[in-house]
């Protein structure tokens, strides 16, 4: 299963990296760590865990979740990276009379046109209907409105805050008796 990961195990191996928080997979590198860099690629994992007394079946999702956020943040960083690039082609092509829908998604970005999904944020956040309240909604809440000196992680939670709330999910159900 783990070989599957685009980059193998050595991807894995970098994923792991960023997330030593994790006591599991700090101690399966550190034992990793201590092989000779040639005897590495002939030993298998099962191994390595064994010989690190940790958790096989722990390690492999604590490995998941790594990989989960260190490839997401790749990913993230892709695309805003791109953003400038893709801006400047979407503009470029929205000069073409065939340039129809670049000149409706610029619209949109800027707010010369409403979004069709309705309102997004781009400095201040507001979620939901732009005239308010709804007739269905009396009772509810009101709207949070997220501005610039608002935390960007109470709009986009970090990762290793999913992965702590699983840590204890998961050691329950290695305890949990098993069926059958």
């Amino acid at each position: 299963m783990l070989k599957s990961a685009k980059g193998g195990l050595r991807a894995l191996i970098k994923a792991m990296r960023f997330a030593t928080e994790d006591s599991e997979i700090r101690e399966f590198l550190k034992k990793y760590d201590s092989i000779p860099v040639g005897d590495r690629a002939y030993l298998p994992w099962e191994a390595i865990a064994l010989s690190a007394n940790v958790n096989i079946t722990y390690l492999i999702g604590a490995i998941y979740l790594a990989a989960a956020q260190y490839f997401g943040n790749i990913s993230k960083m892709i695309a805003i990276s791109n953003h400038p690039g893709v801006t400047r082609s979407r503009i470029k092509y929205s000069r073409d009379p065939s340039g129809e829908s670049d000149r409706r998604s610029i619209d949109i970005m800027v707010g010369a046109l409403p979004s069709a999904k309705g309102p997004t944020f781009i400095g201040k956040a507001v979620f939901g209907p732009s005239s308010g309240k709804s007739d269905d909604d009396d009772d509810d809440e009101p709207l949070k409105v997220f501005g610039s000196d608002d935390d960007i992680d109470e709009l986009f939670p970090p990762a290793s805050n999913m992965q702590e709330k699983l840590k204890a999910v998961r050691q329950n159900q290695l305890e949990a008796p098993k069926k059958g």
